[in-house]
């Protein structure tokens, strides 16, 4: 009976003591947006969309959003919140942060920056623009 429960306390420790590598990285999407409408997808389904005059902040965790394939990809596209209204005009922009935390640290995977600045001289302001991270799980 003491070598049973021997057996049985050890395995408990081992158990406690081993981390699963999957479980331990958690993804997250940092996102700042100003002046647009926004539209952030995974792997096609949307999982954040807004409109805001003024800054604002989210962090989207992923981790229950990933899908089991191996390759992931976000979408995101910025709209104008009007069509009298350009994209220059609101001074619209949207910054996404993809990281991938490993217990206290964290490692910067893509970043996207969609500013308007590039278009400020155009005539014909567009509409919408757009860009997209993929990424591999490993």
């Amino acid at each position: 009976m003491k070598a049973f429960l021997l057996v049985i306390f050890c395995f408990f420790c081992m158990a406690s003591f081993t981390t699963n590598e999957i479980l331990n990285k958690k993804y997250n999407l940092n996102v700042e947006a100003k002046g647009c409408h926004y539209k952030i997808s995974l792997n096609g389904q949307v999982i954040e969309e807004g409109k805001t005059y003024s800054r604002v902040f989210k962090n989207i965790n992923l981790e229950k959003l990933l899908n089991d394939s191996v390759e992931q990809k976000i979408d995101v596209m910025i709209y104008r919140i009007s069509r009298e209204m350009t994209l220059k005009s609101t001074q619209a922009y949207l910054n996404l942060k993809l990281e991938k935390g490993h217990g206290d640290s964290l490692e910067l995977i893509k970043e996207i920056k969609l500013p308007t600045f590039p278009y400020d001289d155009d005539a014909q302001q567009p509409s919408s623009i757009g860009g997209s991270i993929n990424f591999h799980l490993k």
